[in-house]
């Protein structure tokens, strides 16, 4: 769950997800071996005075396996994308996808496929590199549907406040998406604050910089370079 605040436009962006484990298989090995079902709803707000008009709302569903095995780890998914264009935008923008018949359906929906390859040597640091690949690129007449992914994650040690732990930390993330023939770059600098070091819920706050065309499907071929406050909330 988070939101976030763009610094140099007058939009607001809210997220609520989660993920739940439906079976967990830990043999004496020490590996481990997962799957379960994830959504997300991603909506992007404008301001008009005192009140905050969507402009659009992006979903995803999907289920997944994951499996670690020491250091490494991985997770193979199978993702539903549905991108719907902002009510306060009915009348003013015609929408980039559209199904006919009014306007309940102005609105896109396709799956993907894709798997991620994660290397974590220590509690500080972890670097990941994934692929994917559409059933239908986002632009008639592309037919490249494959996209690829690389990121690291790198943490401080942990501080304590009272009974508390925190930490710093700084994450990079670089997508290729082919259909757009496109680099999406996201960095985040932030604190992470736990109840303790073993602590799965957490409280993150963070600076977030993005540079690339937008994340949202109804605006997918318009650059987009933001400056963000953001918080998260990790359950």
């Amino acid at each position: 769950m988070g939101l976030a605040a763009y610094l140099n436009q007058v939009n607001y962006e809210g997220q609520v997800g989660g993920t739940l484990e439906m079976v967990r298989y830990s043999p004496p090995d020490d590996t481990q071996y997962g799957w379960g079902l994830f959504a997300l709803g991603d909506i992007l707000l404008g301001e008009d005075g005192a009140t905050f008009p969507m402009l659009d709302g992006d979903f995803y569903i999907g289920t997944y396996f994951s499996g670690s095995f020491g250091n490494f780890s991985v997770r193979i998914e199978a993702l539903h994308e549905s991108t719907h264009l902002g009510d306060s935008l009915f009348t003013v923008q015609t929408p980039l996808f559209y199904s006919g018949g009014g306007i309940g359906t102005a609105t896109y929906t396709r799956e993907n496929g894709n798997f991620t390859l994660s290397f974590q040597p220590t509690e500080s640091f972890r670097f990941y590199t994934g692929m994917g690949c559409w059933d239908q690129p986002l632009i008639t007449g592309v037919s490249n549907p494959l996209f690829a992914t690389f990121g690291s994650e790198i943490y401080s040690p942990y501080w304590s406040i009272d009974s508390s732990s925190m930490r710093g930390y700084l994450t990079g993330s670089l997508q290729w998406k082919g259909d757009q023939n496109v680099w999406d770059t996201e960095i985040q600098l932030g604190v992470q604050w736990k109840a303790s070091r073993t602590a799965e819920r957490t409280l993150r706050i963070a600076l977030l910089f993005y540079s690339g065309d937008n994340q949202f499907g109804q605006f997918y071929n318009v650059p987009d370079t933001h400056l963000a406050l953001a918080s998260f909330f990790d359950f």
